[in-house]
């Protein structure tokens, strides 16, 4: 039984870099699953075992051993080695199904040359964690298309449908609570715009007023900083500032969250949309057929 090895590294630099059989560079990677879970405890006088008072993760290291026994293998150790470098961070993808953020910890090093060239890398990954490629999306109030073809002539046409500003269940089907992007829009100016979770009463609010012709995005950044940008006729803008500091709606716990838009004034002109990508803490490839 074969299963999909792909595994692709993204620089930031926007490098590409391909590893597993049918690229020629057959790898291991350790850990592929495998969380460290810090565990602080506590003992009283005369107590019989301990007290699990908090758990916390940190980041995981992963080691990478390439043997670059393709046809161009010199040529392949080469670009991991001159890619690879000091400072370099970027994304790494697994079986074309999931991802998660790098940095090196070690660049590449040669362990063998005689027959074909192998090395051996170490990667940090400060989200122990893998995400699935496959992004979930929700939209909350505002219009949903309703044309539709074949077209009828004969009748009037609709061309979108206003959906009522009720709560939208954004099912979180990973295993993990995870950050969401959630971009704002308006077909009349909407005051204070903000983002309500039904059941935990957490919101995120913008303290501004959100016109036709902006937009406003609220999202995790690659460091994983929480940002705030507002774009206006392709001209973007900073609005972190804007923020309102009582907001704690930062993530979407696994299962139901149910959203709903909210304003000071003209809610039912505001429609958000919602998109995070599930969070796993063990996976498995995918079987070849």
């Amino acid at each position: 039984m074969e299963r999909q090895d792909h595994l692709m590294l993204v620089t930031d630099a926007g490098a590409e870099l391909h590893l597993g059989w049918d690229h020629g560079i057959p790898y291991t990677m350790d850990p592929l699953n495998g969380v460290p879970v810090d565990l602080q405890l506590a003992q009283g006088v005369n107590q019989v075992g301990q007290t699990v008072e908090d758990q916390s993760v940190a980041g995981v290291y992963r080691q990478i051993t390439a043997d670059c026994w393709g046809p161009h293998g010199d040529a392949d150790a080469d670009l991991l080695l001159r890619t690879l470098t000091y400072k370099t961070a970027g994304t790494l993808y697994f079986g074309d199904k999931w991802f998660c953020r790098f940095v090196v910890s070690k660049t590449p090093y040669t362990v063998q040359l005689h027959g074909f060239v192998r090395l051996e890398m170490m990667l940090f990954c400060p989200k122990p964690f893998w995400y699935s490629l496959t992004a979930a999306s929700y939209t909350l109030g505002g219009y949903t298309a309703a044309f539709r073809f074949p077209v009828n002539y004969a009748q009037p046409h609709r061309f979108g449908i206003r959906q009522p500003n009720t709560f939208v269940n954004c099912r979180n089907t990973g295993a993990l609570p995870v950050p969401f992007t959630a971009t704002l829009r308006t077909d009349a100016s909407v005051v204070n715009p903000c983002i309500l979770n039904g059941i935990t009463g957490e919101r995120i609010r913008i303290l501004t007023t959100l016109t036709q012709e902006q937009t406003i995005e609220i999202y995790r950044t690659t460091t994983d900083q929480l940002a705030v940008k507002r774009t206006e006729h392709q001209v973007e803008e900073n609005i972190f500032a804007l923020l309102d500091e009582d907001s704690d709606l930062v993530e979407l716990a696994p299962g139901d969250n149910p959203l709903k838009t909210e304003a000071d004034s003209n809610v039912d002109n505001l429609q958000a949309t919602v998109t995070f990508y599930p969070m796993y803490s063990g996976i498995l490839p995918e079987v070849i057929a």
